[in-house]
Formats: structure tokens, C-alpha cells, sequence
């Protein structure tokens, strides 16, 4: 009898769980791989006087994959000017500028995207001051041909160091990318279809909770018939 309930159990656990949908694993988005090439205008910028400079750096091309921080461009200072003296930017001069050509991977298209900012303070021979405004556009917003979407936005500043100081100073950006299928975690949510072992277990349950209720009121029946 033990094993006519418990086959007739199974039985209810399989019916529970026809015709239930599949189980679908989370897809996710391919990455985005790009490139990317500053170009300063200049070099350098002289300070006023013409005896010190803050050089820009020129890097090669180099690559990225999904959303990154990058730095634009290093910045050193050089001045044999005294501290007592030294070197400035004033309201006419400090101006820079640097060329951007990002390139998505996928598409093979380009586009090319310009900032520009001014430099300010003092330096001199033994000490650094100097300060940066962003001028014009900060931000650029570019889709490519397969709709991959980049947003470049100028985030930072660091001061460079006097003269002596190992360390650079640099401008830096941010890339925001946006695959053209949406976000890189796509997928459906796990949460909206239960797992098939969730499912047998539950099916199980009721199938076994049924019978126990039948179980009992067979009992009942038995005791009111003696």
C-alpha cells in the first residue's frame, strides 16, 4: 500500500511540473573593445616670460574594453627660474589643447573630439603652483554605425609637481560605453521563473500532502463505519 501512495506521489509531482517553461540562463552582452589616440596641440605652453614650460606628453594608441578611466595627458613642469621670481601663466597666455580619435573595434569607425583648457599659478626651479581651467566642451557624446554609444567626459586634474618631482600631473578623462543591445549584464532575471529543483520540491510536497489528507479522511470514514 506504502508503495502505491508513494508511486501515486511521484506521479503527482510529474504532473505538476509538465508544462512548466525551461529554465533560461542570463545572457550577457559581448564586450565593446575600442581605441583610443590624445594628440596634444603643443608640446609644451611657455609660461609668460618664456624661460620655464609645462610639456604635454603624446601617447601612442592604445585600447580598451567596456566603460574605463583614462588619462589624457602627463604633464611635467621645467623652469630654472627662482622661487623669489618665478615663472606664471597670466589671463593671456596658458592655453592648450588636445585632439582626441576614439575607434570602435567592431564598426571600425572614428570620430575625433577636441578639449581644450588653460593653465595658471607660478613655478619655478624648486617649487609648482600651477592651476587648470577646462574651456569649451567637456563632454561628447558619439554613437558608432553598429550602435555602440561612447560618452567623454573630462573628469580630472592633477597638478604636476616642481621640476625635481618624479611623479607627473595629468588630465584625465572618462569613458562611458553603452553597447547598442543595452548594458553588459543583460539577461532575464532569474528570479521571475523558479529553477526546475525548486519546482520538484514543491510539486512533490503537494503531491505528498494531498495523500496524507486522503490517508485521513479514509480513517475517519473507517472509524465511523466499526
Amino acid at each position: 500500500m506504502k508503495r502505491s501512495l508513494l508511486a501515486i506521489a511521484l506521479a503527482a509531482g510529474l504532473l505538476c511540473l509538465a508544462g512548466t517553461p525551461a529554465w533560461a540562463s542570463p545572457s550577457t552582452s559581448p564586450d565593446v573593445g575600442w581605441t583610443y589616440n590624445f594628440t596634444p596641440a603643443q608640446s609644451f605652453v611657455p609660461s609668460d616670460s618664456g624661460s620655464g614650460s609645462v610639456s604635454f606628453t603624446n601617447e601612442p594608441t592604445k585600447s580598451a574594453t567596456n566603460s574605463s578611466d583614462i588619462v589624457v595627458t602627463n604633464l611635467k613642469v621645467s623652469s630654472t627660474a627662482p622661487s623669489s621670481s618665478p615663472d606664471s601663466f597670466t589671463s593671456s597666455g596658458g592655453h592648450w589643447s588636445v585632439g582626441l580619435q576614439l575607434t570602435d573595434t567592431a564598426s571600425g569607425a572614428s570620430t575625433t573630439m577636441t578639449f581644450t583648457g588653460q593653465l595658471g599659478g607660478t613655478f619655478s626651479a624648486t617649487n609648482a603652483n600651477v592651476t587648470n581651467t577646462f574651456t569649451g566642451q567637456t563632454s561628447y557624446t558619439w554613437t558608432a554605425p553598429n550602435g555602440d554609444t561612447y560618452k567623454v567626459s573630462l573628469v580630472g586634474y592633477t597638478p604636476p609637481g616642481p621640476p625635481t618631482a618624479s611623479n607627473a600631473g595629468s588630465i584625465a578623462a572618462y569613458v562611458q560605453v553603452t553597447p547598442a543591445g543595452g548594458d553588459n549584464g543583460g539577461g532575464g532575471s532569474p528570479s521571475s521563473t523558479p529553477e526546475p529543483s525548486t519546482l520538484v520540491l514543491s510539486c512533490l510536497g503537494l503531491g505528498f500532502a494531498g495523500l496524507a489528507s486522503w490517508r485521513k479522511r479514509r480513517r475517519s470514514l473507517a472509524t465511523m463505519l466499526v
